[in-house]
């Protein structure tokens, strides 16, 4: 209708044979509206009176386009109603009518000047434009000192008089009220009616709805009716077209509509208003959110811990295959590589075995390790330091010295605190061994935390003798069991005894062709191939292929916790929905439109979807730890987290998706409400 010039001899309003029917919770179909007709001009004061249930409040939100005649048609300044949908019909109400309900049905988020403006943003108008003018309105109504007051602060009468100033807001034609000084003492009332007066002869339409003989008294004309039928019409005392109100009044945005960023705003000032219903749904966004960070952090931390513990510059060589062809790898295999290939810069020759060490009437069992590495390594490339005494060196290798340092854990075993190790004597496999020193506790591996019990049991039980001696005494062959006799005592110990190499190229080495070349050489020397060569590379390829299915795992759980998030804020969000019925149909009365109320709600979710998505990253991070620390059995190495800067990014779109997603059914639902059942709740 905006903008529309209006033949002056059509009505303003006017109804041929309405009719309006409605069906019980019992499906029995109730008449509560039968062919009225009647025409409203501009400038009148019509007062509609009768009996309750005689079809007053049907016939006014009819009139009011919040409701549709069941039969017979309806015309607002010459054009029917009926081909006009649903949000035609908003912008209708929102440029031509003005409400002023009998418990005056403000928002109770806002304040009086926001209830004002609500209209004209719904109509798009500039943001200073429609402050000024509900700034006027509130004004010339008394409530200049009441602007920024909300609902709860004001009186009755002073909500009334909010009611009018909102009504009048978008310079509408026609003002509609329903039993307006039912909640008001005489004063109030008196006050209301003058108004109404003034507004009828500045040329706006007033339709009133009222019990009371005193309105319909003040009134130019009074329509009753009885049993949903015309039953009386004093007549039409119309002023004439109006002059003053104009349905182009208020300035409009380029959008004609409450935009995106006015969706915000109503959606944080009712999240403000009621806190616990935002932050329940924000706590079912964090949980799903943490839920998936905590996944992240562990699979992060393993990951990151896997790739640390892979050394990707080294090269293992073992003896392998069946018994008869196995390959016995010796010292002067370890010399050719050294010779013949030039990215070699390290060769470490080892073997080991599980032997009996006694002193006395103590008698154990000892993981014995010989190594050509002079000082004892710890995790292959850290020194191990002693706790007293001194290291092994090559001359002792060289003359097969009966020599021995000791772990911390044997030598505790061994000796009394009072007694220092360092120049007796143990036996190792019945052999007689010096002591030269004494390892310290607790060596730590590099990028990796273990405890402390757990580094004494696994590492603290060892015992070095040179390279060349434990060649001797550990049998070198492949892995069986041996029966040990030692001190009248039978122990069975593992002896490995196969030699180990252990080869370090150079930086910027090409892992793979040097492993090749090894092969070669290792070929040449002993006619077949009866060993293995391990490559850390290797190890990194097999595990990044492994790691390929974990974003595929990962996202499996994540969904399932963003399905459990998106269905428990969609429960709570169409619970809010019913809980707000009469909020949504309030802003419906007043002009807003279907897409209007679902960007609201929408806005509503994104901004819970953000605020969850934060405080499940939070969440998530300290599940993580405390995931951690209970999954670690005491005394064995801790389970790792970690966390990444694309975790945030990766935590925030899930929250955003999962509100936005569990929002749209809530926020459709809500914007298909209808507008006189939204109100009569």
């Amino acid at each position: 209708m905006e903008d529309e010039e209006v033949d002056a001899r059509v009505p303003l309003i006017e109804l041929r044979g309405v009719a309006r029917e409605f069906e019980d919770d019992a499906g029995v179909r109730v008449q509560a509206l039968a062919d009225v007709s009647l025409a409203i001009e501009p400038g009148e004061l019509v007062c509609i009176t009768g009996p309750s249930g005689s079809g007053k409040s049907t016939l006014l939100n009819i009139l009011g386009c919040l409701d549709r005649p069941s039969d017979g048609s309806y015309c607002f300044a010459g054009r029917d109603t009926a081909g006009i949908g649903a949000d035609g019909l908003a912008r209708l109400r929102r440029d031509e009518f003005g409400f002023v309900f009998q418990s005056s049905n403000l928002l109770e988020s806002a304040t009086a000047r926001a209830n004002v403006e609500l209209p004209a943003r719904y109509a798009g108008a500039r943001p200073h434009e429609r402050r000024t003018r509900a700034r006027k309105l509130l004004e010339s109504l008394g409530l200049g000192e009441r602007l920024d007051h909300r609902p709860a602060e004001l009186s009755g009468g002073e909500q009334q008089r909010v009611s009018m100033a909102r009504a009048l807001m978008n310079r509408g034609r026609v003002i509609l009220a329903d039993e307006p000084t039912g909640a008001l003492d005489v004063e109030q009332g008196d006050e209301l009616l003058s108004r109404f007066q003034e507004l009828a002869s500045e040329g706006h339409t007033v339709v009133v709805v009222s019990h009371d003989a005193t309105v319909a008294a003040r009134a130019d004309r009074r329509i009753e009716l009885r049993d949903g039928r015309l039953a009386g019409d004093s007549g039409s005392l119309a002023r004439g077209p109006s002059t003053s109100a104009s349905p182009s009044g208020t300035a409009r945005g380029s959008a004609g509509s409450a935009g995106v960023l006015a969706a915000v705003r109503d959606a944080c000032a009712c999240l403000l208003a009621k806190p616990l219903r935002g932050l329940a749904v924000a706590f079912s966004i964090a949980l799903g959110v943490g839920a998936v960070v905590t996944l992240l952090a562990l699979a992060e931390g393993i990951g990151r811990r896997t790739l640390d513990m892979i050394d990707p510059g080294k090269i293992t060589i073992n003896s392998y295959g069946a018994k008869d062809a196995r390959v016995r790898l010796t010292p002067e295999d370890a010399a050719a590589i050294r010779s013949e290939i030039a990215s070699v810069q390290r060769v470490l020759l080892r073997t080991s075995g599980s032997l009996a060490v006694q002193r006395g009437d103590v008698t154990d069992s000892t993981d014995v390790r010989a190594q050509t590495q002079s000082r004892p390594l710890a995790f292959g490339t850290e020194e191990w330091p002693l706790a007293r005494g001194t290291s092994l060196t090559d001359r002792d290798s060289e003359r097969r010295a009966q020599v021995v340092v000791l772990g911390p854990t044997v030598a505790e075993a061994l000796f009394d605190e009072d007694v220092d190790p360092i120049g007796e004597q143990v036996l190792l496999a019945g052999v007689p061994f010096l002591v030269k020193g004494v390892l310290e506790e607790s060596p730590r591996p590099p990028n990796v935390d273990l405890p402390e019990d757990w580094l004494l049991a696994m590492f603290g039980d060892v015992a070095y003798v040179p390279f060349y001696t434990g060649l001797d005494i550990l049998a070198p062959g492949m892995p069986e069991l041996e029966t040990v006799e030692s001190g009248g005592s039978t122990l069975t110990a593992v002896v490995f005894g196969n030699l180990t190499i252990e080869v370090r190229v150079a930086a910027g080495t090409v892992v793979d062709e040097a492993a090749a070349a090894i092969r070669d050489l290792l070929i040449r020397r002993h006619g077949r191939e009866g060993f293995g060569i391990h490559i850390d590379n290797e190890r990194v390829a097999t595990y990044e292929k492994l790691w390929r299915l974990h974003p595929a795992l990962q996202a499996g759980i994540a969904a399932v916790s963003m399905f459990a998030a998106i269905v428990g804020v969609m429960a709570t969000t169409l619970v809010s929905v019913g809980a707000r019925r009469r909020e949504i149909g309030i802003r419906m009365a007043i002009g807003a439109r279907r897409r209007d109320i679902a960007w609201q709600f929408l806005g509503e979710a994104a901004i819970v979807a953000v605020v969850g998505a934060i405080g499940g990253l939070l969440l998530g991070y300290f599940i993580a730890i405390g995931v951690a620390a209970l999954a670690t059995p005491e005394g064995m190495i801790e389970v790792p987290v970690a966390f990444a800067a694309w975790f945030v990014p990766v935590a925030l779109g899930c929250g955003v998706a999962t509100g936005l997603v569990a929002g749209i059914v809530p926020a459709r639902r809500a914007a298909r409400l209808d507008p006189v059942a939204a109100l009569a709740d």
